[in-house]
C-alpha cells in the first residue's frame, strides 16, 4: 500500500526524471569525448575499440543446465513416500481452502483491498480455485503412484519432451562486429557524427536538468 503511494507520487516522478536526465547527460559527455577521439585521435582510439572488444559465450556458460537428466529412476525407488507426500499433502491443502478458507483475510494480508473489492474479490476466488484443482490433481498422480507406478510412467513417458535451448538460441551470441568495422572504415565521419549526438544530448538534458531546480 505504502509502496505504491511512493510509486504514484510526484516526488518519485520527478527523482526519475531526474535520473534518465542525469544517464543522458552523462551519455551525451561519453559520447563527445569517444567523438573527439575518433577525430583527433583515431589510431589510439580505435586500439583501445579493438582492446575493449571480448567475446564471452554464454553456451560454455549454460551448457550443464541444458544437459537432460532422468528423475523416474529415483521416483520410482521412492515411490510410496512421494506418494504419501503428494496425497497427504494435497488433502491437507484441499482442507485449508474449502473448510478454512478467509476471503476477507486473504484480501487484508496481501493488500489487495487497494482495488475494488469487486477485482480483489475475483482475483483471490481464481487463485483458490487454480489451488483446488491443482491439489486434486496432486492427490490423483499421488494415488496413482502409489497403486499404478505404471500407469505414470506411460504418461510421463508421453508428456516428456527435452527442449533445447541452445539448438533454438545457436549463433545468437557469436561476436559481430560490422558497426566498428564501419567505424574503423570511416572513423572522422564517425566521430563527427558522435560530437553531434554527444552536444544534443548535452544541451537537451543539461538545460532540463537546470530548468528541473
Amino acid at each position: 500500500m505504502e509502496l505504491i503511494k511512493i510509486l504514484n507520487s510526484h516526488a518519485f516522478a520527478q527523482w526519475i526524471a531526474e535520473a534518465l536526465a542525469i544517464f543522458f547527460l552523462l551519455g551525451g559527455f561519453v559520447a563527445l569525448a569517444v567523438g573527439l577521439g575518433l577525430f583527433f585521435r583515431t589510431q589510439k582510439t580505435l586500439r583501445l575499440f579493438d582492446s575493449m572488444n571480448r567475446w564471452v559465450s554464454m553456451r560454455r556458460t549454460t551448457r550443464p543446465l541444458e544437459m537432460p537428466r532422468d528423475t523416474r529412476p529415483a521416483v520410482l525407488r521412492h515411490r510410496r513416500l512421494i506418494a504419501a507426500v503428494f496425497i497427504l499433502g494435497g488433502a491437507f491443502a484441499l482442507y485449508g481452502l474449502i473448510a478454512q478458507f478467509d476471503m476477507k483475510a486473504v484480501i487484508y494480508v496481501y493488500r489487495l483491498d487497494f482495488f475494488k473489492p469487486s477485482f480483489a474479490t475475483w482475483v483471490v476466488d481464481s487463485a483458490r480455485w487454480i489451488l483446488i484443482l491443482g491439489n486434486i490433481a496432486a492427490i490423483v498422480i499421488g494415488l496413482a503412484l502409489a497403486f499404478s507406478p505404471s500407469a505414470v510412467a506411460q504418461l510421463e513417458a508421453a508428456g516428456s519432451r527435452w527442449y533445447s535451448e541452445r539448438q533454438v538460441t545457436r549463433g545468437a551470441d557469436d561476436l559481430r562486429t560490422p558497426l566498428d568495422q564501419r567505424v574503423a572504415a570511416y572513423p572522422r565521419y564517425s566521430g563527427l557524427i558522435m560530437m553531434f549526438f554527444g552536444l544534443v544530448l548535452i544541451f537537451t538534458f543539461g538545460f532540463m536538468l537546470a530548468g528541473a531546480r
